[in-house]
């Protein structure tokens, strides 16, 4: 039926892979949300993320409501029982999303965000049917273009002045996108 909201799927069973697990947000996980908005590098490239508990609480319902509208999935990254990041699909519109996501610094350097971003990808395309899955990263953000780049994303474009920084600077960012196909031919 055209206009029909339908929930995102949440992944059952849960995805899991070398030692973590992605689960939705849970109200106890505010202070990582707080402390991922008071980091200077997700603060530097995640301009949206909350600075007050309040709105920490908020955003993890927003979460909730947000993937009941069929409008984004954000998942948390948990290594040993604690949320130490965020992977999410989000603009799922026509068989597209675009994937986001970061870590606090205790889960930088093992791999994590790689492992998170190509368990979902896979799981968007088996489960979803998802045709395409984009993201946009800035210039000098090269730990995010690793984590890209090791997944299978192939680069496809350079955006000028795409995006308005947290000091409301417009900034150029890099396209890429990741195919059912690219994940079997990196493999």
């Amino acid at each position: 039926m055209a206009g029909e909201v339908i929930a995102v799927a949440l992944p059952e069973p849960a995805l899991t892979a070398g030692g973590l697990w992605l689960r939705t947000w849970r109200d106890d996980d505010a202070q990582v949300v707080l402390a991922a908005g008071r980091d200077e590098l997700i603060s530097r490239y995640r301009y949206s993320l909350p600075r007050t508990n309040l709105d920490a609480q908020r955003w993890i319902t927003r979460t909730h409501t947000d993937r009941l509208a069929g409008a984004r999935l954000e998942l948390a990254i948990v290594e040993q029982r604690a949320a130490v990041g965020s992977v999410a699909l989000a603009d799922i519109v026509s068989g597209n999303a675009t994937i986001r996501y970061w870590l606090l610094p205790q889960g930088r350097g093992r791999g994590l965000a790689t492992r998170s971003v190509g368990l979902l990808s896979e799981w968007a395309f088996v489960t979803l049917g998802l045709g395409r899955v984009a993201a946009f990263t800035e210039l000098n953000n090269h730990a995010s273009r690793a984590v890209l780049e090791r997944c299978g994303f192939v680069r496809e474009a350079l955006l000028r002045q795409h995006l308005i920084d947290h000091d409301d600077n417009r900034v150029d960012t890099l396209l890429y996108r990741l195919l059912p196909q690219d994940i079997s031919s990196s493999s």
